[in-house]
This record gives structure tokens, sequence and C-alpha cells, in this order.
């Protein structure tokens, strides 16, 4: 037979664990718009019954149930939704700094535009067969220094800027890779808290979710993956190689490379970072890969004409009947330039084709011919710069939008797992209210009875 105070016990426990579970649905309330919370949950359970079978057990009808217990609080939590957000979301950020870049470039060659070089070539040829046609013009031949000078300078201001995109994409990839140091010293301690707080098989769901927040930001600059161990803490690794293992960080590092740029390692043995998503190999990828095929292609497209126009500049005779002379300097986009002398004094462009012939302008139509007499011609070879950069951000604008909604999506769906329903948390708050409001009766029922047995009983006749 139980004891008669067996009702206060198990009223009590029914109060600790209704009021557990209040306190747990409170705090998802409070936490419904906090970032990276999960939705936590009360598990409870009956405490150990007041008999259990055995062959010396008490007799009776059966067990005595001796109420109840919170078994656990865990979080509403799917680490396999949690892996797709941080693979997909890698790739939206990749795409992102690369369309970001791409649209700087863009409005650096500003295509089509009467200030682009596309335009400007069609000035600068134009003015050559309109010296062609009067050699004898002197604002002829100051027209053609003048448009000579807006394309060179074009040519210049272009590869100068795309040089400084390509240094502050080189800035980001420092400041990246700090931020991932950062987040990963925070991940550590975490990883430190955890275990300590989990010691005696309580979970530490805050904790955890912090650091699934931090995951889904370090996610953002590199993917990473992560391997849960027994004392609740979690490994880290990049590409294959250790960054977290428990409370202990294997920095990054941005060390300048050979071409002077700078390259992503570990700080214990110098290894180069595998990037194989996220914002550093967005940064990375349009820094090494991207930028320099444009430029490339511009100081080739430079290059081109000033071999083209010096080679027959230089057969060309002045209005003295000097010859010899190259029209450009420099050999490439960011140094070509036109040749101080000519713009000091236009008689001595070449134009001629011979000495000593009024009217001669043999070589200003060869010059003026070279639009569509190279091959290929100045033209279509920008405008296939044009239309790879065109290709280019196109692609990345693409895939960051279609990144961006497949992110959406699964951040709703992570949402839906983990995410708090007010609604839903007032039912509860409700229903754990109800049931310890019986708690309280089943006390306040078993003290009346006990204030009965104890001063009612043994008081017969009196």
């Amino acid at each position: 037979m139980s004891s008669a105070f067996f009702g206060l016990d198990l009223g009590l426990r029914a109060l600790q664990a209704n009021q557990a579970a209040m306190d747990v649905a409170n705090h998802n309330v409070a936490n419904a718009n906090t970032e990276g919370f999960s939705r936590q949950n009360v598990a409870l359970e009956t405490t150990v019954p007041y008999t259990i079978p055995a062959m010396n057990a008490l007799t009776g009808a059966g067990q005595i149930g001796t109420g109840v217990v919170v078994g656990s609080i865990e979080r509403a939590r799917d680490g396999f939704l949690d892996l797709q957000f941080r693979n997909e979301v890698a790739t939206k950020q990749e795409a992102q700094v690369a369309q970001n870049a791409l649209e700087e470039v863009e409005a650096i060659f500003n295509e089509p535009s009467d200030s682009g070089i596309s335009a400007l070539f069609g000035e600068f040829f134009r003015s050559w067969g309109d010296l062609a046609n009067d050699p004898s013009d002197s604002s002829a031949r100051a027209t053609v220094v003048q448009k000579s000078i807006t394309l060179t300078n074009a040519f210049n201001r272009t590869a100068d800027q795309l040089t400084k995109i390509q240094n502050n994409l080189d800035g980001q990839v420092d400041l990246a890779v700090t931020d991932a140091n950062s987040l990963a010293g925070q991940l550590a301690t975490l990883n430190k808290q955890i275990v300590q707080a989990e010691v005696g098989g309580k979970r530490a769901n805050d904790f955890r979710d912090r650091r699934d927040l931090l995951l889904d930001k370090l996610s953002e600059l590199t993917p990473v993956v992560s391997t849960e161990n027994a004392d609740g803490s979690v490994d880290v690794t990049i590409g294959g190689h250790a960054y977290i293992t428990g409370s202990a960080v294997d920095g990054l590092t941005a060390v300048a490379g050979g071409g002077g740029l700078l390259e992503v390692r570990f700080a214990s043995d110098n290894a180069l970072v595998s990037l194989t998503g996220g914002e550093l190999k967005g940064l990375v990828d349009t820094r090494d890969l991207k930028l320099p095929s444009y430029m490339a292609s511009l100081d080739g497209i430079a290059s081109s004409m000033i071999t083209a126009v010096n080679g027959l500049h230089a057969t060309g005779f002045a209005v003295d009947g000097s010859t010899g002379r190259a029209f450009f300097t420099g050999t490439d986009a960011s140094s070509v330039t036109v040749n101080p002398a000519l713009i000091a004094d236009t008689k001595l462009i070449g134009a001629a084709s011979a000495a000593g012939q009024q009217g001669n302008s043999g070589v200003a139509l060869s010059i003026a011919q070279l639009r569509t007499s190279l091959n290929p011609s100045l033209d279509s070879a920008y405008g296939s710069l044009i239309a790879k950069l065109g290709v280019d951000a196109q692609s990345s604008r693409a895939l960051y939008e279609n990144q961006t909604v497949l992110v959406q999506v699964l951040d709703r769906r992570r949402q839906s797992v983990s995410g708090v329903s007010l609604d839903e948390e007032a039912v509860h708050l409700l229903r754990y209210q109800r049931a310890f409001e019986a708690a309280a009766r089943v006390i306040t029922a078993n003290d009346e009875m006990l204030d009965k047995l104890i001063n009612g009983t043994g008081i017969v006749g009196r």
C-alpha cells in the first residue's frame, strides 16, 4: 500500500513538470524572432512506478504510477536540411560575388555607348579617312591626334579600372579570411561551452542553435563539413583539411603568392586551401580567372592596334618629308599613348606614301582601312570581348537568382521544422496551464485528506 503522503509527492511532480513545460513554451515565444533559434520541445515521461514486479513485491492489483517528470528538452532540427542549406548558400554567395564584380566591369566598358571604346574606334578611323580625303587640312590632322588621344585615354582608363577591381577583390579576400577565422574562434568557444554544459547528460540547446547559426555564416564564405563528436563538440573541415577540432582552430592566412595576389592557406602547414564554393571562391576565381582574361583581351586589342598603325605610319611621310616615326608609344592598354612629337606638331603625321607629293594620302587611307582589313578586325576582337563579358555576367546573374530562390525554399523548409508558431505555443501554454491547475487541485485534495486523517481521527465521542 502506498504512503498517505503519496498523493502530495505525485502532485508536486506534476506541478514541477508542467511548470517546466510552460517555461519552455515561454522561451519559444520569447525567441520567435531570434535569428537561428530552434523551437524546443518538452518530452514528458512517467516516473518509476511505486512497485516493480518481483518475487518479493507487494501484492495488489498492479503497479501504481508515481507521476511525471521532464525526460528531455530537445531542439526541433533537421540535420539533412541544414546540410542542403549550407551547400546551396555557398554556391549562392559565390555567384553573388562574381555577379557584383562583373557588373562593375560592364559599367567600366559601358557598351554600347557613345563613350565606349567601340564608338571611339569608329571616330578614330573616320578621322584618318577625313585626313586621307584632304591631307593638307591642318584641322584634319589635329582631329586625328585628338581622336587618337581620346581612344588611348579610354584604353588607359579601362585597364586602370580593371586593375583596381582586381586589387579590390584581393582586399576582400583578406577580409573574408579574417571573418572566417573570427567565426571559427567563436565556434571553438561554443564547442567548449557545449561539452561543459552537456557533461550531465542535458542538451545545451541555445548553445547549439548559436553554433548552427555560425556554421551557416561560415558556409557563406566557404563550404565546410561538420562532424559531431560523442561529447557534443563538432569538428569542421575545409576541403578535407581540419579547420576546427574541438576547441582548437587551425587558422586561415592570406599570404602573397607568386603574382603578388593573396593566396588562402592554413596556418599550421601552409597548405593551400581547396576552395570549392562560397564567397572566397567567387572572389579568387573572379580575380584570378575572369578579370585577367578580360585584361589580356583588352591588351591584345591595344597591341594589335599599336602594331598595325605603327607599321603603316612608319612607312609614311610627314609634310617635311621625314619618315620612320611611330604613331603610338607603349605596348598594351595601360601604356598606349600618342607619340608626343605628333601631339606637339601634327605636320609630322606620316599621311603620305611618298615624299614630296602634294595630296598624297596613301598611308592615311591604309590606316583608315585597318578597321576592317585586320584579321580579326579590331571591331570583331573587341566585340568578342564584350560578348564574353556579357555571357559571363548573365551566367553569374542567372545562377545567383536561381540560388537565391533555392536557398529561400530550403530556409522555409527549415523554418517549417524549427520555427516557432505563436498559435501552437499558445495552445501548449493553455494545455500545460490546465494540467498545472489540475495538479494543484490534486495537492489540495490530498492536503484536505491528510488534515482529516491527522486532525479528525482518534477523537470519537469527544
